[in-house]
């Protein structure tokens, strides 16, 4: 079953005809349980500045804030569960925008009841290369409590490859790594 934010704001963006696919929190929920409820969707970098445009006139939306490469909208018939449009072009290192969507749709990505989610390797990959990538590190421990694969860490580092972004994901997934071996994790992680 859809999440109904998630439902909504599928509704929302096919009416304006944007290509999107759901990252972060919602995305992982599809291997593990997460807690999240808010909507993170990218769009490829050549339709960002066209698809916030489009969404910001919507009646179903509020525009919370625009930060460069995040807009973030409230769902209004949820009481404002946060909507955050991402430009793939953040992501993309050496490469554009546009190849790293291509990338997530074509090769990270499953489609379940016509939305395309991408996978949690994808997910990690953005988180690690946020400004707070520290706080999303927490995530990514959370989510291989909650049953995603710590190996899967190898998936990020691939796509890092790929993007020429391998250097700052090194030291990063260093870092979770180094967080996922903290003893009073072992026992939980021992239970599976």
């Amino acid at each position: 079953m859809t999440e109904p934010a998630v439902a909504a704001a599928d509704r929302i963006l096919r009416r304006h005809g944007i290509r999107f696919a759901v990252v972060g929190g919602q995305a992982v929920a599809r291997s593990a349980a997460t807690s999240t409820q808010d909507v993170d969707v990218m769009v490829t970098t050549v339709a960002y500045r066209e698809a916030v445009d489009r969404l910001k006139g919507d009646p179903e939306l509020t525009t919370a804030f625009e930060a460069g490469p995040v807009t973030r909208f409230g769902l209004r018939d949820l009481r404002g569960v946060p909507l955050d449009v991402i430009d793939a072009g953040v992501f993309s290192g050496t490469r554009t925008g546009a190849e790293f969507f291509d990338f997530l749709l074509g090769e990270q990505s499953t489609e379940v009841d016509g939305i395309v989610y991408v996978s949690p390797e994808a997910v990690w990959y953005t988180r690690l290369l946020t400004k707070r990538w520290r706080a999303y590190a927490e995530k990514i421990v959370t989510n291989v409590v909650d049953g995603v694969a710590a190996d899967r860490l190898l998936g990020v580092e691939a796509i890092a490859r790929r993007f020429g972004t391998e250097a700052t994901i090194r030291e990063r997934i260093a870092y979770v790594r180094e967080e996922l071996n903290r003893p009073e994790l072992d026992a939980l992680l021992r239970r599976g």
